[in-house]
């Protein structure tokens, strides 16, 4: 396969989190990830934060006032964003929300719905981003 979504990679799994602070502290102080940054969500406001494990695989928490019980959604590293997210919606895909910036992971970054109903997270890092482990 050629075209912008040619070398995906998974690159993280976004959860819903009540209690945002005592799962931080869980996956720190019991299975030794580390935090790579505190932001906010730039929908709703509240606090999120990005953590790796100590082989660098990502976990996105965001914080919400109760759970909904699903998963918010999967994050995939794409060559280029706009081009990945344009290939997405010709595929059926629907727009949840077009290309745009996240100053606090020095990103590019795009949310789309695939038929399934599941949401997909399109993101593309600048060098020095505090999102990749081991940079």
């Amino acid at each position: 396969m050629s075209g912008p979504l040619t070398g995906a990679v998974l690159d993280h799994v976004g959860t819903e989190e009540a209690d945002v602070d005592a799962r931080v502290a869980f996956l720190v102080d019991t299975l030794g990830f580390r935090v790579l940054r505190w932001g906010t969500h730039v929908v709703t406001g509240r606090r999120i934060v990005m953590l790796a494990d100590p082989a660098g695989t990502k976990l996105e928490l965001m914080e919400v006032a109760e759970r909904t019980g699903e998963l918010d959604h999967v994050g995939y590293r794409v060559a280029d964003v706009d081009a990945a997210h344009a290939a997405l919606l010709a595929a059926g895909c629907t727009e949840v929300r077009a290309p745009f910036e996240i100053a606090a992971a020095h990103a590019r970054s795009s949310l789309v719905r695939e038929a399934a109903g599941h949401q997909l997270q399109l993101i593309r890092y600048a060098p020095g981003s505090p999102d990749m482990p081991g940079t």
